[in-house]
C-alpha cells in the first residue's frame, strides 16, 4: 500500500503531501484545516502538531486522508523537524542579551536581531495555530523576557489575521519584543510586588513606557510606528491610560495591537499574586469588558479566531470534568462544543460550565 495519496508541493526538503489516516505518525504537521462536512465546521486547525487524540479521532469521523507536511528526509514515517521553536528559541537568547546589555548602558542596533526576526516571521507566516505552539513553549528564566517574547508572537498573529504585509509584520514584532524595554529601569521589588504599589510606585510603572521610547529613540533604524507603539501600548480607548492619556483615533495602531496581546498573555499566566485564567475565560472577559478601553474592532478580530485554534484539544471544565473541543460556536466562538466521554455539552447553552485549563 502506497504512503501517500498525491505529493503536490516539494520545497526545500519539505514535501506538502496528502496522506492516508492509517499512514499518519503522531508528530506530524497539519497544513490544511481538516473539515466535518456535515457540521459545517472545523475538526482541527491548520499548524496543529498530530496527536494520537487527533488520529483516532479522525478515524472515528471517517476522515481517510489529511493533507501534511514531512520532511523529504524523513519519509520512512519519522516526524518533520518543527523549527518554530528553536526560531523561538534563537529569538528570546538574543532578546536577553540585548536586554542585558541595554540595562549595563551599551548601546545596541537593531540589526543585532534581525535574523531571528526574519526567521520568527518566516514562522508565523506559514504556521496558522500559533496559540496552541505558544503553551509548548519552554518558558524558564526572566518573566519580562518571556513576556516580551510571547507578546511579540501574540502582535503578530493579530497582524497576520488584519492582513498585514511582512514588513508591517516585522516591525510589529520587533514593537511586541521591546514594548517593555523600559521595565529595565523599574527596581525588582516594584516589579515583584505582590500587593497594590504606591502612588510613588505606579508612577516608576507607569514611567517606562517613556522609558520605552527613550532606549528605542536611541537604537538605529527603529522607526516612528515602532516607538509609538512602545509608546502608546498602555493607552485606552476611553482615554484612562497612560502615560500621554490618548483616546481612540488618538492611539497608533500599533499600541492598539500591542495592549490586546498585552492584556491576554497576563491574563493567561500565573503572576505572584494569582494564578493564570484559561483562553476561553481570558477572551470572554476581554470581549464582555473592554468596551471602551481596547479597541474593539481589532480585539473581536483576535479573539474571534482564539477559539478554532484549539479544536481537538483536550479540556478541563470548571466541575472537574475533562472533555474534547469538538467545534466553535460562531455566535460566540469562546463558547465551543467539549465533547465529556461521549457526552457533547454547548458551553453557549450550558453557560454554567466554562473551561479552566487547556491539557492538552
Amino acid at each position: 500500500m502506497d504512503l501517500f495519496i498525491e505529493l503536490y508541493y516539494l520545497k526545500e526538503g519539505i514535501i506538502l503531501a496528502i496522506i492516508k489516516i492509517t499512514e499518519v505518525v503522531p508528530g506530524m504537521i497539519l497544513n490544511k484545516d481538516v473539515y466535518i462536512p456535515e457540521k459545517n465546521t472545523i475538526a482541527l486547525s491548520a499548524g496543529a502538531i498530530l496527536s494520537k487524540a487527533h488520529i483516532n479521532r479522525f478515524k472515528k469521523l471517517n476522515i481517510n486522508r489529511i493533507n501534511v507536511l514531512i520532511e523529504n528526509k524523513h519519509l520512512d514515517n519519522k516526524i518533520k523537524r518543527d523549527r518554530f521553536f528553536e526560531n523561538y528559541n534563537n529569538l528570546k537568547s538574543k532578546l536577553e542579551l540585548l536586554f542585558n546589555q541595554i540595562k549595563i548602558g551599551n548601546k545596541v542596533l537593531n540589526s543585532d536581531i534581525d535574523h531571528e526576526v526574519d526567521e520568527m516571521i518566516k514562522s508565523i507566516s506559514t504556521n496558522n495555530n500559533i496559540l496552541s505552539r505558544l503553551r509548548q513553549l519552554d518558558d524558564s528564566g526572566s518573566y519580562l523576557i518571556n513576556h516580551s517574547a510571547h507578546v511579540s508572537l501574540l502582535a503578530t498573529t493579530i497582524g497576520k489575521l488584519l492582513g498585514y504585509s511582512s514588513n508591517r509584520l516585522k516591525d510589529l514584532l520587533i514593537t511586541g519584543l521591546f514594548h517593555d524595554i523600559g521595565m529595565l529601569k523599574v527596581p525588582e521589588k516594584i516589579m515583584n510586588k505582590p500587593g497594590p504599589l504606591s502612588e510613588e510606585e505606579f508612577i516608576v510603572i507607569i514611567n517606562h513606557t517613556i522609558n520605552s521610547y527613550k532606549i528605542l529613540k536611541e537604537i538605529n533604524n527603529i522607526n516612528s510606528d515602532i516607538l509609538y507603539g512602545a509608546l502608546e501600548h498602555h493607552e485606552r480607548e476611553d482615554g484612562s491610560g497612560y502615560p500621554l492619556g490618548l483616546k481612540s483615533n488618538q492611539i497608533h495602531e500599533f499600541g492598539k495591537i500591542i495592549a490586546i496581546a498585552d492584556v491576554f498573555h497576563a491574563m493567561t499566566t500565573d503572576k505572584v499574586y494569582r494564578k493564570r485564567k484559561s483562553p476561553f475565560i481570558a477572551a470572554e472577559e476581554m470581549l464582555y469588558n473592554s468596551f471602551g478601553i481596547l479597541d474593539g474592532e481589532i480585539t473581536t478580530t483576535f479573539l474571534n479566531n482564539i477559539s478554532k485554534f484549539y479544536i481537538g484539544n483536550i479540556v478541563r471544565l470548571n466541575d472537574g470534568s475533562i472533555g474534547e473541543i469538538i467545534y466553535t460556536n460562531k455566535a460566540i466562538p469562546t463558547r465551543p462544543v467539549v465533547n465529556i466521554n461521549g457526552n457533547f455539552v454547548d458551553l453557549l447553552k450550558d453557560k454554567e460550565y466554562e473551561i479552566i485549563d487547556i491539557i492538552d
